[in-house]
This record gives C-alpha cells, sequence and structure tokens, in this order.
C-alpha cells in the first residue's frame, strides 16, 4: 500500500471517529468523573476502540497508547514498528457541553520521533495532518506560522490540576507583564493546532500528556514553529511540561514560563 493510501485510510478513520462522536452526543451519554473536572464520557471509550480498531487493520504489529485505555503492546513486539498515541475526545467538557472547541488527536511515534500527527474538531470541520519532513495541513493547505505584530502576541494556556495553582497565576501575572494576551480554551491538543495555523502565537501548560501533545508538536514543528523535546525523561507515558511557540516568541518567553 502507498504512504499516501495509507495516510488517505487514516483521514477517513479519524474523521469518521469525530463523526461518530457527534452522533452519540446527540443520542446521549453515560458520563463517569476521573477527578476535579476530568470526564471520560461513553463516547471517549467508544472512539477510542473504533480508532484503535481502524489503525490496527492498517498496522497490526504496532503498540498503542491511549487516554482511556492506557498502554497496549504490540502482538508481535519483535515485529512493531511504532506507538499510536490517541486522545478520543480531547476537550470533552467542552464536548460534553455541546461546545465546539474539542477535538480527536492521533499522533505515530517511532524510535523516540513524532511521525505523524492528526487532529480533527468536528463541529469546527478543521482537519489538522502533519508529516515529519512534509509540512503541516489545515483542510489540505499548507501551514506556515508567522511572528505576531509588536504587541499583539496571543498564548494559549492550559491549567494542569498536577501542578499547583499559583504557579498558573505566577504565569498570568508574567505574561500581563510582558503585555501578552492568553486565552484558555480547555482543550491543549486543538489549541497547539491552533498554533500551528496561527490563530494563536503559542501554547503553555505546566504539566500535559503525551495523547494531547504529540500530534500538535509535530504540525506547529512543521510549519517552522519551536517545540520542546517533549519524547525525553519518558515524557510518553509520564508526561511533561509543554511550552511551543512561533520562534521570536519562544525566545522572548521562555525565560518568564520556566520552560
Amino acid at each position: 500500500m502507498q504512504m499516501r493510501d495509507q495516510d488517505f485510510i487514516l483521514e477517513q478513520a479519524v474523521r469518521l471517529a469525530g463523526e461518530k462522536a457527534q452522533v452519540l452526543r446527540q443520542q446521549g451519554l453515560s458520563i463517569t468523573t476521573k477527578g476535579r473536572q476530568d470526564f471520560v464520557s461513553q463516547a471517549d471509550l467508544e472512539v477510542e476502540k473504533t480508532l484503535k480498531q481502524a489503525i490496527l487493520a492498517l498496522y497490526p504489529n504496532d503498540a498503542f497508547l491511549g487516554e482511556e485505555g492506557g498502554f497496549s503492546p504490540a502482538a508481535e513486539p519483535d515485529k512493531a514498528h511504532g506507538i499510536w498515541v490517541i486522545d478520543p475526545i480531547d476537550g470533552t467538557s467542552n464536548y460534553l457541553q455541546n461546545m465546539d472547541y474539542w477535538c480527536v488527536s492521533v499522533a505515530y511515534v517511532v524510535q523516540g520521533e513524532i511521525q505523524l500527527g492528526l487532529i480533527y474538531a468536528p463541529d469546527r470541520n478543521e482537519f489538522f495532518f502533519a508529516r515529519k519532513g512534509q509540512g503541516s495541513f489545515l483542510n489540505g493547505e499548507k501551514l506556515s506560522m508567522r511572528e505576531p505584530e509588536i504587541g499583539q502576541a496571543i498564548i494559549g494556556l492550559g491549567r494542569s490540576n498536577r501542578r499547583p495553582l499559583s504557579d498558573y497565576l505566577n504565569v498570568l501575572t508574567r505574561l500581563d507583564e510582558q503585555d501578552v494576551e492568553y486565552r484558555r480554551f480547555g482543550a491543549g491538543a486543538l489549541m497547539l493546532a491552533h498554533v500551528a495555523c496561527g490563530q494563536v502565537h503559542g501554547y503553555f501548560e505546566a504539566h500535559l500528556n503525551s495523547w494531547d501533545a504529540l500530534a500538535g508538536l509535530l504540525l506547529i514543528e512543521q510549519a517552522g514553529g519551536k517545540v520542546p523535546d517533549f519524547l525525553a525523561n519518558n515524557g510518553l507515558l509520564k508526561g511533561n511540561p509543554m511550552w511551543a511557540a512561533s520562534p521570536k516568541l519562544w525566545t522572548q518567553l521562555s525565560a518568564d514560563l520556566g520552560a
């Protein structure tokens, strides 16, 4: 099978997963709570299962890491090529409230490098795709990051309950001192994708899990942005701090954000 054929099938699988989430939401959902403002719905579980089945049909020897299902080793580890990292619904709280700011995120990691990133926001009709060395795209249009005008920078923020609230408040203070605006929309993967396409100019979160981070990081890198070595220190399983931005903004704010 040609690479383009595989990419097309993957895109269709991710699109169908997003559309399935929309249908399930319309039908009504059962919801459980994992923690403070941390929900899992029936749709999260079913979408992850659907994605895993579709990808296994293409790559039967690969491993998986899903937000809901955890790590699934390859059936034949000696034949495994890489690991698929899936967040079936990033921004579950938004999704449950019928807000449009949520997405499906899929990344592919081979030998410690992110090779593919796909993010689909069904309610917004935004499909992002990146392949290492081949660029980033939004709905088929190639992306190229631009620096914000002086005084017009806007960065996205995430609030991790795994870090003290005081740390988050300190970040707000430092951004205000730098005359940098910020937005917090509650879906880290989608905000990273929006860095790549210029809707915001950077994204910071004190701790982010790999299923929220990897696809968006590749999108930003391939669009010309600066990204961290997120997979260092076992970031795949333990997560890491996140700071990614346009190059000049990344340099300007890194010291203030502790990145």
